[in-house]
């Protein structure tokens, strides 16, 4: 087993000469299109750049949650949910002012003014503008607000950041350009690699004379997907995040700790550790450090990662994590199981089988940097004190890793245990030696080993059965496991990991040798798709279906789109992101009806949901609404 000593959970501070700050933008009005900045801004701590969204445009429809203070975007007008917004031209003269003049216009160029700093109640020729070119809502007419602090999409959101050279890998993984403006940042850099950005979660940076935290990563909606310019939805960037890079973030948040003056061409330099450190989602990727490889076998190596946010050292034994690859041709990432946690770091052990896996076997070795996300995944070992049923784990080739996960977990019970795992030879064997020293450690627990292309002799040698386990064998293996009369096997716990349709298979056998089906558990990967998206399907049927949800209720028919379409077509607002089922944002429960989809998800919804996004009826549906 590796030694456990000898990692360094400190990041180094270190300068990034060749990062620097391309350009800056703010955005005196939420939604609206940005004012490029010039000159030596100042970032001010707890507020960001001034007048950047200081202003919004109420919609009318979601009542304001305070009056003077943040409130979410769903209370304005936003891109994600207006479009037309994007088409408004927006000019603030000299920003830098306490009172600078706001000037917006409409595409026929009419325009109006507003002096920043003397707005009455109601800006009266400003609103006026706004109500010919947007909607008014129940709640009355677009209405131009400021409030104390800015309108981020998160309250302490001062200053977002985008690195252009993830958006030249997104623009090559989609096959087309990509405008920056899309995403709406305030500082634009240039001089990282691309997903460099990611290693600077968690830290303190310094650019010019201001300190900021980097806090958290930017999770992207239907807004990317506007064209900046004409308002269409032309690039589905959260479905292209998805299936190329395995994730939806691009871009980073940060808080102003130390104000000062910044320019574009100042160069970013790490200056320390965020106080406290973030505490993040399993979602957000990060940059993990190799601080260990070791080789297994010709087929497989082991890599150990740190995590610089903690999560993966406390993975539950079954999961696992993804590994995205900066710059590798899309789709760049792959999930793998963990196979080892310990303080401060965690194991992955990688067959040779695959793009993904030749990169990291051809050109990661300590201290190589690769963007990682996770812990994922559902089946999981039941490791409670008060589970005292037996355990059976199966494996074949490089499934037995999470077979040396849950061995791990399981040290220190007294849960009976056996392990039968299948091998073509004993030169493939890869963490079999550490199978055999955890089972030592255990009270009851044997593993059992096949050799499928090895003789008797040849197998015996090695402590192994030559060929693949047989009916006999599992059977052999369930009686020790269930008692003589078989009064244990619905305690028994199986739990199985190999490749093609191994596991579906096993769990046919055990099953007709008696292991009650609800006993074997057993994941399948979601794989990577390809970055094309194909167009939605027709609707089988023509409706009208009835869609209830709460006290409330839509007709759906063909022309009303999804099932999201048509709910937010009687005024719901129910929360989406990429609309193409790659975020799981609308995810909603089914309580009753049948649905199809329309457009393949790219990660499918937990048992017993759907994502509304991109499914039809196909009968009268009741859902669970938001809460």
């Amino acid at each position: 087993m590796p030694e456990r000593s000898g990692v360094d959970r400190t990041r180094k501070e270190q300068p990034m000469a060749a990062a620097r700050v391309a350009s800056i933008v703010r955005y005196p009005v939420k939604g609206l299109p940005g004012v490029p900045a010039d000159g030596s801004i100042l970032l001010v701590p707890g507020r960001g750049l001034r007048w950047d969204r200081s202003h919004a445009i109420e919609n009318g429809v979601v009542s304001p949650r305070s009056a003077t203070g943040w409130n979410p975007r769903e209370t304005y007008f936003h891109v994600a949910k207006n479009e037309r917004v994007v088409r408004l031209g927006t000019a603030l003269d000299h920003p830098e002012n306490a009172r600078p003049l706001l000037r917006l216009t409409l595409p026929d160029g009419r325009e109006a003014t507003l002096r920043l700093g003397e707005e009455t109640l109601r800006a009266t020729a400003v609103e006026a503008l706004l109500g010919d070119e947007l909607p008014s809502g129940p709640l009355g007419p677009p209405t131009l607000v400021r409030r104390s602090g800015g309108l981020w999409d998160w309250p302490a959101a001062h200053l977002s950041i985008i690195n252009l050279a993830t958006l030249e890998a997104l623009a090559a993984a989609g096959g087309k350009p990509v405008d920056p403006r899309r995403f709406r940042a305030n500082l634009y850099l240039e001089g990282l690699p691309a997903w460099g950005e990611f290693d600077l979660l968690g830290r303190r940076i310094r650019i010019g004379d201001a300190v900021l935290e980097v806090f958290q990563p930017t999770d992207r909606c239907r807004a990317t997907t506007i064209d900046p310019i004409t308002g269409a939805s032309d690039l589905n960037v959260p479905a292209l995040l998805a299936s190329s890079f395995g994730h939806m973030f691009c871009g980073l948040y940060a808080r102003v700790v130390h104000g000062g003056r910044i320019a574009g061409g100042d160069e970013l330099e790490i200056v320390g550790q965020a106080d406290p450190r973030p505490v993040g989602a399993h979602e957000w990727p990060r940059t993990g450090r190799v601080v260990h490889r070791a080789v297994e076998s010709p087929s497989v190596v082991s890599f150990w990662f740190d995590d610089p946010l903690g999560l993966l050292p406390q993975a539950a034994a079954g999961q696992h994590v993804r590994i995205h690859v900066p710059g590798a041709e899309a789709p760049g990432w792959r999930c793998y199981t963990i196979s080892g946690v310990e303080p401060g770091r965690f194991r992955i052990s990688v067959k040779r089988d695959g793009r993904i896996s030749r990169f990291l076997h051809d050109t990661v070795h300590a201290g190589g940097e690769l963007v990682v996300t996770g812990p994922f995944g559902d089946v999981t070992l039941d490791d409670s004190p008060n589970d005292t049923g037996s355990v059976l784990l199966l494996s074949a080739g490089v499934g037995i890793t999470p077979t040396v996960a849950m061995l791990r977990a399981l040290s220190g019970t007294r849960r009976p245990v056996r392990v039968v795992h299948t091998e073509r030879t004993g030169d493939d064997l890869s963490l079999w030696h550490e199978v055999v020293a955890l089972c030592a450690a255990l009270p009851d627990a044997a593993a059992q080993l096949h050799l499928s292309r090895e003789d008797d002799d040849r197998a015996a040698e090695l402590g192994a059965i030559a060929g693949r386990p047989t009916d006999a064998h599992l059977s052999a293996t369930l009686a020790e496991l269930a008692g003589p009369d078989g009064a244990a096997l619905g305690t028994v716990s199986a739990y199985a990991c190999g490749p093609g349709a191994f596991p579906t298979e096993l769990r046919h056998r055990l099953s007709v040798l008696g292991l009650p089906p609800d006993r074997f558990a057993f994941e399948v990967f979601y794989s990577p798709t390809a970055a094309a998206l194909a167009p939605a399907r027709r609707p089988s049927t023509s409706g009208p279906h009835r869609l209830r949800f709460g006290d409330d209720e839509a007709m759906w028919t063909p022309p009303a789109g999804s099932i999201l379409d048509a709910v937010e077509g009687v005024g719901a607002d129910w929360p989406s992101g990429c609309r193409v089922g790659a975020c799981g944002t609308c995810a909603r429960v089914l309580r009753s009806g049948t649905v199809e989809y329309l457009t393949d998800p790219l990660t499918s919804p937990a048992a017993g949901r759907i994502l509304v996004c991109c499914t039809a009826p196909t009968s009268d549906v009741v859902l669970e609404p938001p809460a």
